[in-house]
């Protein structure tokens, strides 16, 4: 009688298995959690939304200081992930340029970073991370559409809500090669 006990239990345990893989009521597995964007990284991607424009833009190249404008939009991208902004700008002794921008928080390191592609050869990666509770320091280390090695270090400051001032500076072999500041408005 125990080993009929036990077979019968043996089907009926199949059976239910069976019967569970079957069953099309059964819950399906719970969808994964969403991952959360952090505070620092809100703070940054929101802090480029906007119309913004500058008067004041400074670029200092081989001794020459050229002063130009500039006209930046960005907007909302990837549910709140990121900023994309396209700006426009026309320096002084510089044809009109355009650059885009990609702003986004990478969560696995902590770092923001400025994705940038414009017209004059340039394709760089800025990332970094928050220096104070009001400035990012991106930076980006490659090289130039000559082949130099160069370090590109600019940090964005938002003095306010309505005005991101940004302050680059180029280097080569140690040395500066450049240098680029304006404070945009919204």
């Amino acid at each position: 009688m125990p080993r009929k006990l036990g077979a019968l239990a043996l089907v009926l345990a199949v059976a239910a298995t069976a019967h569970a893989q079957t069953d099309k009521t059964a819950r399906p597995a719970a969808a994964p959690v969403a991952p959360t964007l952090p505070a620092e990284g809100k703070k940054f991607v929101a802090g480029w939304i906007g119309q913004w424009t500058s008067n004041d833009a400074t670029f200092t190249s081989g001794g020459q200081k050229m002063q130009g404008r500039l006209r930046m939009a960005c907007e909302s991208v990837s549910s709140g992930w990121g900023a994309l902004c396209r700006e426009t700008a026309d320096m002084q002794g510089m044809p009109p340029s355009a650059s885009t921008f990609l702003m986004g928080w990478d969560v696995g390191t902590g770092e923001a970073h400025m994705f940038e592609i414009a017209d004059t050869a340039e394709v760089h990666d800025h990332s970094g991370k928050w220096i104070d509770d009001r400035s990012v320091s991106l930076v980006r280390q490659g090289r130039t559409a000559d082949g130099k090695d160069e370090k590109d270090d600019c940090t964005a400051t938002w003095p306010s809500a309505r005005e991101l001032k940004l302050d680059c500076t180029g280097t080569q072999a140690g040395a500066t090669v450049w240098t680029f500041s304006t404070t945009m408005r919204k």
